[in-house]
């Protein structure tokens, strides 16, 4: 689906975001990821997911811990890799929320932040990304709140690698609902026409293992896990 626009508003399924795990039927047209859920867009190879565009997900996180998370995972589901983390709960007890972008340095992780700084938990907010050449742009409710111009991914169109939407959460004390999910490829009119379903979803359970694109969730909790425990910063 190299950068190809796509609306997600969960009003029957999950829509794109069909790679997941311990994910609930949407009601009243969210889904709220407890405990430890995740969902997302396979993540096959370079092309896959989307790249340069703006990328908007609408949704409301509870609880003051780190766990929710909006998450752009590198298209190739190598890590470390280009993720973009567009929603993050610092580690200190604050409720902050932070939006961070990885690369792979030298095959370590390397990572820049910023801070939602008045951005409160516990409400919807339209949470944005624009993604251009050389240059990232974050956004909360329209009110830009940093950007950055070093260490920016090329996409799958210019040589480089797209990356999946997604959201999870790994913690029992805390929540993430998402109602709607947005991308527009960059120099596009905002997409009009919502993701084909598919099928009614009841519960999501995770794919099996072998399944192409397959993210092996449990793995992730447990990188981010030990990043926290060694680095004081919760991040994958």
């Amino acid at each position: 689906m190299s950068n190809t626009a796509v609306t997600n508003t969960f009003d029957i399924n999950l829509g794109s975001l069909s790679n997941a795990w311990n994910v609930p039927a949407p009601v009243n047209g969210a889904v709220t990821l407890s405990g430890s859920s995740s969902m997302m867009e396979w993540a096959t190879g370079t092309d896959a997911g989307h790249g340069y565009g703006t990328y908007t997900v609408t949704a409301k996180v509870d609880g003051s811990q780190p766990g929710p998370g909006i998450i752009l995972w590198p298209g190739d589901n190598q890590w470390p890799g280009q993720e973009v983390d567009m929603l993050e709960i610092t580690p200190d007890g604050s409720g902050r929320q932070y939006a961070t972008v990885h690369w792979n340095e030298g095959g370590h992780d390397a990572y820049q932040t910023v801070i939602y700084d008045g951005v409160s938990s516990g409400q919807f907010h339209d949470y944005t990304m624009v993604w251009e050449p050389g240059k990232m742009t974050f956004k909360v409710d329209g009110k830009e709140m940093g950007s950055f111009d070093h260490h920016i991914p090329t996409d799958h169109d210019h040589g480089g690698m797209n990356n999946t939407i997604g959201a999870m959460n790994n913690n029992s004390n805390t929540s993430i609902t998402v109602s709607n999910v947005e991308f527009t490829p960059l120099g596009s009119q905002p997409a009009a026409t919502v993701v084909p379903v598919v099928a009614q979803v009841d519960h999501v359970a995770a794919a099996p293992a072998t399944d192409t694109g397959h993210i092996d969730w449990n793995a992730l909790a447990a990188i981010a896990t030990a990043n926290f425990e060694t680095t004081g910063h919760w991040f994958l």
